[in-house]
């Protein structure tokens, strides 16, 4: 029954965002057959392919320095390689089979499956983190946001997030002599916003392709954006498909025409899937390499 009710969430709310996307397409359609892209648009379409490419690159960089933080330091190869043969999982029926694909990797290379498992819920807090601190940028008087960033500022101080852990293995009837972080993640929350402002300049470059920006719009769309992402990560749907259009339909329209705003989204969408081939494609041609166990703590 509980799967059932989960299964009818996630997809309830893929129709309720498809509805809601047909009919802003339907209102808005002689706005959106009047767009025109620029001159230059397909350099500012490469340009988002790259910059997307990167963000994942450095998504690879912030799992690995988690794992690095909960004691199983692994190489930059092996964490980079690991995430994007994974990453086009995110697309399938239940949004959890690259995370999944990552613990699997872990394992085979020595993680246990606790850390392994760790590592991969821990991620999305901060990148979660990430988005929030961006969104903050235009939203400062945002009281929810600033109260969200608050909480996961707090949940992952080394105090709270190793009695949490000692306390669940205890539960489980497991020793719990050591914690699970070294230190406060400082370096893995500055990635993390690192990652949000590459998604943000993806979307950014998309605009572009279409329309020419301000240097005093980068701020609100960025910001939009980053909070259009969260919700995208908050709300169950899979791979955020329907609920990021939505989202930055609704959150940009003050800043973009919803029909500027549909084609834009669009091609985003289809720049990120592109990007996510491409970095899969590529790590299928790269062996994983080995956790390295030498530097007992390094990141390398």
């Amino acid at each position: 029954m509980g799967y059932f009710l989960k299964w009818l969430t996630r997809w309830g709310i893929l129709a309720a965002t498809a509805t809601f996307l047909i009919k802003t397409l339907s209102d808005n359609w002689k706005d959106v057959r009047s767009i025109q892209l620029q001159p230059d648009a397909w350099v500012y379409v490469g340009l988002a392919i790259a910059i997307a490419v990167a963000a994942q690159l450095c998504s690879a960089m912030v799992w690995g320095s988690i794992l690095e933080l909960i004691r199983h330091p692994v190489s930059r190869r092996w964490a980079i390689v690991t995430l994007l043969k994974n990453a086009p999982a995110k697309y399938l029926p239940g949004s959890v089979w690259h995370l999944h694909g990552r613990v699997k990797a872990a394992e085979r290379q020595g993680i246990s499956v606790e850390f392994a498992t760790l590592s991969v819920m821990l991620e999305p807090l901060f990148l979660i983190a990430g988005a929030l601190g961006l969104a903050l940028w235009h939203r400062s008087s945002s009281s929810p946001l600033l109260l969200g960033l608050a909480c996961i500022l707090v949940a992952v101080h080394p105090r709270i997030l190793n009695r949490l852990w000692k306390t669940w293995r205890r539960s489980r009837g497991k020793e719990a002599t050591a914690g699970a972080l070294r230190r406060y993640p400082l370096s893995v929350l500055m990635g993390a916003m690192a990652f949000m402002a590459l998604r943000s300049l993806t979307f950014i470059c998309i605009v572009l392709a279409f329309t020419p920006l301000t240097w005093s719009m980068l701020q609100p769309l960025m910001s939009g954006f980053s909070l259009a992402w969260l919700l995208s990560i908050i709300i169950p749907a899979p791979g955020g498909i329907g609920v990021f259009e939505t989202s930055a339909v609704n959150v940009l329209n003050a800043y973009l025409s919803p029909g500027l705003l549909l084609g834009c989204v669009a091609i985003y969408r289809l720049v990120m899937i592109s990007s996510e081939l491409i970095g899969a494609g590529m790590a299928c041609l790269i062996t994983e390499g080995e956790v390295d166990l030498a530097h007992q703590g390094r990141f390398i």
